[in-house]
């Protein structure tokens, strides 16, 4: 299995001051390339290379910003991955558009004008490319003694490229190994830089026995169900600790705003998102462990996008704030990537109203005092936890499951399963 994953390494803090004016410098003119660039780009440009060069060639952006042709072919490529997805957002957006103005609703119409796409901009901070072989690469070097990677890079002076050491930790340094470097990323945080690099790996293709099936909630951030042949596996993963801590910084944070301490909030600026990340990358290690072996479905939708402010929602919105699904998902789809297992990712619309067992959709959603809810069936009697229910669900629609929740549990507990090519087929 091949998969790709990204790696971002600080440039060493031994970095001459000459070679960090220089690397501001060419990060500077980038960016105003890129700005350039897009400004060229209107409603009716057609974005493709071809165009855009075209556009390019005509105008004097090469004079004003005295790159090269491969960094002036790096930042079209920036500037037509922007402009592709502001495309595709504003299609979305329109089609919801008519949507409202056809069910004649007035509140929910004029929150979605509200909420227009913007146009690509490149006017707050630098803005990197993606810098491939044509003008720069990352080298590893076991003579140096300061460091044993570093990022050798063209500059705006033709024919002469720089080194700069990079600071890798042992967990980059083994990641590098028997991985190919495919292109890198210069990105300016405050006043530090770091190298974004993008690695292809390949490991060997795991043995699937079984299939599963994830649902991620609210109170519970995985509910993770497995399919095994004696007695299915039902479990809840996830962190009291992350909720806790978020709670205390969002307090803390709170108190300090109030008390007008902005020099104590510039060090708590990121503390909050790096605690989420943490516990998010916890989880998917947790997870690819337990499900290893197994080929795995995760729910997927679009339900945190449709909670707008004025909703009267406000306490589920607070509540959907904190947990970042998207990143949860791509987590745990990596770390079992790293294992050799693929995941799929499915629609979970519909699997929280539907029991398991039976099929129906006569279901009652009870909710406990500490915010977990249970599911009742009124056809088979089925009492569960709501989104155990959605993980059972979810399984049997990905995997090409029949539509009778007790048939499916029948057949897999008298019959042997045999799972191929990612497809569950019951004999």
């Amino acid at each position: 299995m091949i998969y790709q994953k990204t790696i971002k390494i600080p440039v060493h803090y031994g970095t001459t001051k000459e070679k960090i004016d220089k690397l501001n410098k060419l990060t500077a003119r980038i960016t105003y390339a890129i700005r350039l660039i897009s400004e060229l780009i209107t409603e009716d440009t057609k974005l493709d290379r071809k165009s855009v060069r075209a556009l390019v060639r005509n105008s004097d952006i090469v004079e004003k910003t005295k790159l090269s042709a491969g960094f002036i072919d790096q930042c079209i490529d920036k500037v037509l991955w922007s402009w592709k997805s502001y495309r595709k957002q504003h299609k979305t957006w329109a089609r919801q558009v008519a949507s409202a103005e056809k069910r004649e609703n007035p509140k929910w119409l004029e929150k979605l004008l509200k909420r227009e796409p913007s146009k690509p901009s490149f006017q707050t901070h630098k803005v990197p490319c993606r810098i491939d072989r044509r003008t720069g690469k990352i080298e590893s070097s076991v003579k140096s003694k300061l460091t044993s990677l570093w990022l050798h890079i063209s500059t705006v002076k033709k024919n002469h490229p720089m080194d700069i050491p990079l600071n890798p930790s042992h967990y980059h340094l083994t990641q590098l190994e028997d991985a190919e470097i495919y292109d890198f990323e210069i990105v300016k945080r405050g006043k530090k830089f770091y190298a974004h690099i993008g690695l292809t790996k390949e490991c060997e293709d795991g043995k699937v026995k079984n299939v599963g099936g994830i649902d991620l909630g609210l109170n519970q951030p995985v509910a993770i169900v497995l399919l095994n042949r004696s007695e299915p596996y039902e479990g809840f993963i996830g962190s009291e600790e992350k909720e806790e801590l978020l709670d205390k910084y969002e307090r803390l944070i709170s108190e300090l705003q109030n008390a007008g301490k902005w020099r104590k909030l510039r060090k708590l600026r990121n503390k909050r998102k790096n605690i989420a990340i943490n516990y998010d990358w916890e989880i998917a290690n947790e997870v690819a462990e337990l499900s290893d072996g197994y080929a795995i479905a995760i729910g997927s939708n679009n339900f945190r996008k449709g909670q707008y402010k004025g909703n009267r929602m406000r306490r589920l919105r607070k509540r959907i704030g904190k947990w970042s699904y998207g990143r949860q998902r791509s987590a745990i789809e990596l770390k079992r990537k790293e294992r050799g297992y693929s995941t799929t990712e499915i629609d979970e619309y519909g699997t929280s109203r539907k029991c398991h067992r039976c099929g129906s959709k006569l279901l009652r959603r009870e909710w406990l005092p500490e915010g977990n809810s249970y599911v009742i069936c009124w056809d088979c009697g089925l009492k569960q936890e709501a989104d155990i229910n959605s993980g059972y669900n979810i399984t049997y629609k990905a995997f090409g499951c029949q539509d009778e929740g007790l048939k499916v549990q029948m057949n897999w507990m008298e019959n042997p399963a045999s799972v191929q090519d990612g497809c569950l087929s019951i004999h």
